[in-house]
């Protein structure tokens, strides 16, 4: 199976590896460029470019249908995400489009934990979440909605939940505590420190969107979930790299060092999820599921160490 395929967010650290992953398998990959900076880094990766807006809803409804498959790993405000996903679906049922898959996040499972403390909650991909709703829930929800139910007799359609990203030295929440250390001179957790989100291999991640298209049931929603790690234990290992102490804070400290939304969505919380049903249909199965070892021997002690990115101390000096 040779299809063409439209990756937006192919500049992206998930986006990437997805398009990497389908061309891999033998698929023409395509990358939705912002700017001429994203074509370039495009067309260096061996794929092919389209230049656009995402806030052209019409252009956008348009160009999508051209494609076999299509993959959502873009990241865009949660306010504004129903409106961009309405327009390619509408796309795609009315193009070419085979396969649409969008990229969610297990930030819809999130349990306030503001105090560090662990969660015996963990939830596969369709269990109740009998807790209050955090309003990226409320809006997530009814784009995972969306998508979910426009798979018709022509078009098959996927939700892609990950968990915490890690690997090849990328992530959201890793990357902020090496940022602690840079700015307090430790490794900052909150509280405890015992709360997490579950996690999952970048590359792992990108084969489960490959295997739904080839292996997925139309409508279904997947976690991808190959461990877990509390932020207590992610900071040790940052130290053990960094050379630094570990700093317990209180909300209202991690708040002043890492600012609301990424302690509200991604640090107070704990977000814990299996990957019940991506196991059953799929038969997905990752290969990488050691978060902490990545860290202190792995790709982030390499990037640290040539000085790359948010894991050096001189390149914000």
């Amino acid at each position: 199976m040779n299809l063409h395929a439209l990756v937006i967010g192919a500049t992206g650290y998930v986006g990437s590896h997805v398009a990497a992953a389908l061309r891999a398998r033998g698929h023409q990959v395509t990358g939705f460029a912002r700017n001429e900076k994203n074509v370039n880094t495009l067309k260096a990766a061996g794929l092919g470019a389209v230049q656009g807006s995402l806030d052209d809803l019409d252009g956008l409804r348009t160009l999508v249908g051209n494609y076999d498959i299509v993959v959502m790993a873009g990241m865009v405000p949660f306010d504004v995400e129903i409106d961009l996903m309405t327009a390619m679906v509408n796309g795609c049922q009315s193009g070419k489009t085979r396969y649409l898959l969008f990229t969610s996040g297990t930030g819809v499972l999130s349990i306030e934990a503001k105090e560090g403390q662990w969660s015996q909650y963990t939830f596969a991909e369709d269990d109740p979440f009998p807790f209050p709703a955090r309003e990226n829930r409320a809006l997530r929800i009814r784009t995972e909605t969306l998508v979910r139910e426009a798979s018709n007799d022509t078009l098959s359609t996927f939700v892609i939940r990950p968990p915490l990203i890690w690997g090849n030295a990328g992530s959201i929440q890793v990357p902020q505590i090496f940022e602690s250390a840079r700015q307090t001179g430790n490794a900052c957790y909150l509280g405890a420190g015992l709360n997490l989100y579950s996690n999952v291999h970048v590359e792992d991640l990108a084969e489960a969107f490959c295997l739904a298209i080839e292996k997925g049931t139309p409508g279904a929603l997947y976690h991808t979930v190959s461990g877990e790690a509390d932020f207590r234990e992610i900071a040790e290992a940052v130290a053990h790299v960094t050379g630094c102490g570990t700093k317990s804070l209180d909300y209202e400290g991690a708040v002043a060092l890492w600012g609301n939304i990424w302690v509200d969505l991604a640090l107070a919380v704990n977000s814990r999820s299996i990957a019940k049903r991506a196991v059953e249909d799929l038969g997905w199965s990752p290969r990488h599921r050691d978060l902490i070892d990545d860290i202190r021997n792995g790709s982030y002690l390499e990037s640290y160490k040539a000085g790359r990115g948010a894991f050096s101390w001189r390149s914000h000096g």
